[in-house]
């Protein structure tokens, strides 16, 4: 389990060695602040957090170049070091040429195409006395041997000596932009830079500035409009015209300077007429529609339609299958067909055939036995009146309802199912039961009320001490068995209570001892007068324990010494005189031996003298270091010294992230540990100030909420 730290962790600049980031298999929610860092091992991503719930992936920018080498493809190099795949050093050298490295004095050199001397050799003295130094300008002059010749620079232009070797170079120029504006009106101008000219090294030779004059604006007279119809208007400038829409047109503006025209949608209202004529009759029906180009109706056609003269006059009479007419139809009235309840009509125009269709509906029954639909209190079974044939589904339930603590109700389900009721196991009725005939009850029957039985009722013999006696037992009773059965010679065990031959007794019989004895051992010492109960029925010839019997002794004997309780003689008693005394009621009390007092304590033990008879006779006191094993109540002595030196409290309000704690140990001797006040209940790290002798201070980062935190402080000395 992690350690729960609700402050700060500084390392003074120490390392954290051998750790991880916190494992995650996904973006953690609910935090706050910032950099809190992760680890995805679902994606091997290592991310930190910038607020919020979001996380950012950190990522080293990467190419594809796997190894770096050079090489040279006409030997005037060589290389060593290479390929370099992770890290390393190429090492880059420029071949000998067999050229001895020296001076040379006035030397005759042969280089090759790739700029390396290939031979050098010293040459003759030389015969120069003096050269022509001279320029695009000026005036030239001779140099004679010895003398010193400066090379200068001039305007762009520096120079720079390097042994023999002057370099010349162009100095860089700097450009200094800058902007400006212009905002002429109409007829208005403004210069410009068309073209910039450039020798071969560059430089600007030309600038060409160009002036461009705006046009002026809005410079027309006017303009005609001019329709379909109507007088053209002239439209000067500045003025606006304005296009309206009129019939189905609609006219609309909008930036930038745009006017659409359009043709209004066309909306359509149709409506019906009936019309019956007869033979002979006449109605008008639209034969056609002519439109134009653009889809607008230009034309309709209206077409008179005239119905031919009646040719049929005769009539149709329908009879029975007999071949009674019932009724004549003509061609006017026609002839109908109708079907009722499962019977269906169809036509066939081709050979003009009806066609009659009826449907069996019958439908049949069966009565299954399901389990039942429960009933709160109650076991059920159902019977389910279900359709067949043409039908289908349950049309009926009957519910048979027991309930559960009088009658049983059991079925087997399905077809041909059985459903059984009985009574339960146990069975209460809580009003009066008649009955009236025999009743077998086989196992407890509890009467609450007053019973009454007007027959004979058989009760089993009793054998516990709650069971109901039968009559044949109260005889019994009655008659003295399980009362006294007469005196007992407790020296020869007779009659024989005990061993082999024992008499059958029944549970509270009782012998009355008339001569004095112990059986051999097997009762205690017994007087005349005691007596000897059958604690259970004993069985003849059974050898019976002697925690078969309880035995009451009726005077007072002279009490005996014994190795238990069980075995020692109660009874009447005297005491040494030495050691107790006796009041004339009976009180006995030990002599007073002279060692009253309170002796030992935590730094001192006691020396006893004990006499024969454990009585302590005298007592005296040493100082003495022990173990904790050998004083008595020593861990609660240690546990109420502890307590002492200890405080125990919880902190947490919501808000505070300092909180003040004053243990009143006076001593900055102090251990505090904290730990979580819920589970896991887990050690947590707080920042800790022992600010006085009586008081420590513990600081958190954030805000702890309501008794988050347990403190123990303990004095240490």
């Amino acid at each position: 389990m992690a350690i729960a730290y609700l402050t700060n962790i500084n390392l003074n600049n120490n390392q954290v060695k051998s750790f991880k980031v916190d494992n995650q298999t996904s973006d953690p929610t609910g935090l706050t602040g910032e950099g809190q860092l992760i680890y995805r091992t679902d994606t091997n991503e290592l991310k930190y957090h910038i607020g919020s719930n979001t996380w950012e992936t950190i990522t080293v920018a990467g190419g594809s170049v796997t190894s770096v080498d050079i090489s040279s493809s006409t030997g005037t190099i060589t290389v060593g070091g290479g390929p370099i795949t992770n890290a390393g050093t190429l090492t880059v050298n420029l071949p000998t040429t067999g050229v001895t490295a020296g001076p040379y004095t006035s030397a005759d050199i042969t280089v090759d195409a790739y700029g390396r001397i290939t031979a050098a050799s010293d040459g003759g003295a030389g015969t120069m006395t003096s050269w022509r130094l001279t320029g695009d300008s000026g005036t030239s002059a001779s140099v004679e041997d010895n003398d010193l010749v400066t090379i200068q620079g001039g305007t762009y232009i520096t120079t720079s000596a390097n042994g023999f070797i002057v370099d010349v170079e162009h100095d860089a120029t700097t450009r200094v932009s800058s902007t400006s504006t212009a905002s002429p009106g109409s007829a208005g101008t403004f210069t410009a830079v068309d073209s910039i000219t450039s020798n071969s090294t560059g430089h600007v030779t030309a600038v060409n500035l160009k002036t461009v004059t705006m046009p002026t604006s809005d410079n027309y007279g006017n303009w005609e409009l001019d329709g379909d119809s109507g007088t053209p208007q002239s439209v000067a400038s500045g003025d606006t015209a304005t296009f309206t829409g009129s019939t189905k047109i609609t006219t609309a503006v909008a930036a930038p300077d745009t006017l659409t025209i359009t043709h209004d949608l066309q909306s359509q209202t149709d409506t019906t007429s009936a019309n019956s004529p007869g033979f002979g009759g006449t109605f008008t029906a639209i034969d056609s529609v002519s439109r134009d180009s653009t889809g607008h109706a230009t034309g309709v056609n209206l077409k008179t339609i005239t119905f031919p003269a009646d040719s049929n006059t005769t009539s149709l009479p329908v009879k029975n299958s007999a071949g009674t007419t019932q009724f004549t139809s003509t061609n006017l009235t026609g002839v109908r067909f109708a079907a009722s309840g499962a019977t269906s009509i169809a036509f066939t125009p081709g050979s003009q055939l009806v066609t009659f269709t009826s449907t069996d509906n019958n439908e049949t029954y069966t009565l299954p036995v399901s389990a039942g639909t429960a009933v709160s209190g109650h076991t059920v079974a159902d019977f389910n009146l279900t359709a067949g044939g043409t039908g289908s589904g349950i049309k009926s339930r009957v519910t048979l309802a027991g309930k559960n603590s009088n009658i049983l109700i059991t079925e087997t389900t399905g077809n041909n199912g059985v459903i059984k009721i009985a009574l339960t196991d146990n069975v209460t009725i809580t009003d009066s039961l008649t009955v009236t005939q025999d009743v077998q009850v086989n196992n407890n029957l509890n009467v609450s009320g007053a019973g009454v039985f007007t027959g004979q009722v058989t009760v089993p013999t009793a054998n516990t001490g709650t069971s109901a006696p039968n009559l044949a037992q109260v005889e019994l009773l009655i008659a003295g068995v399980g009362v006294f059965q007469g005196s007992y010679n407790a020296s020869i065990n007779s009659p024989a209570i005990s061993g082999a031959s024992n008499v059958a007794l029944n549970l509270g019989d009782y012998f009355v001892v008339s001569v004095a004895g112990n059986n051999g051992g097997y009762f205690p010492d017994l007087e005349p007068g005691d007596f000897i109960f059958a604690n259970a029925d004993i069985a003849a010839s059974s050898s019976p324990a002697v925690s078969a019997y309880t035995v009451i002794q009726a005077d007072a004997n002279i009490a005996g010494s014994g190795t238990t309780d069980g075995n020692t003689q109660k009874g009447v008693s005297g005491f040494d005189s030495a050691n107790f005394t006796v009041s004339a009621n009976g009180w006995v009390q030990l002599n007073n031996q002279g060692t009253a007092g309170n002796y030992g304590d935590a730094n001192e033990t006691v020396t006893l003298a004990i006499n024969a008879d454990g009585i302590v006779t005298s007592a005296s006191e040493q100082a003495i270091a022990i173990t904790a094993s050998q004083v008595t109540n020593f861990c609660t002595a240690v546990d109420s010294c502890v307590a002492d030196n200890g405080v125990t409290t919880n902190i947490g309000d919501g808000t505070a992230t300092a909180y003040v704690i004053n243990h009143l140990l006076n001593t900055r001797n102090v251990i505090v540990s904290c730990f979580r006040n819920s589970s896991p209940w887990d050690t947590v790290m707080l920042d800790v100030e022992r600010t006085s002798v009586d008081s420590v201070t513990l600081r958190t980062t954030t805000a702890l909420t309501t008794n988050q935190v347990s403190v123990i402080i303990t004095k240490v000395t």
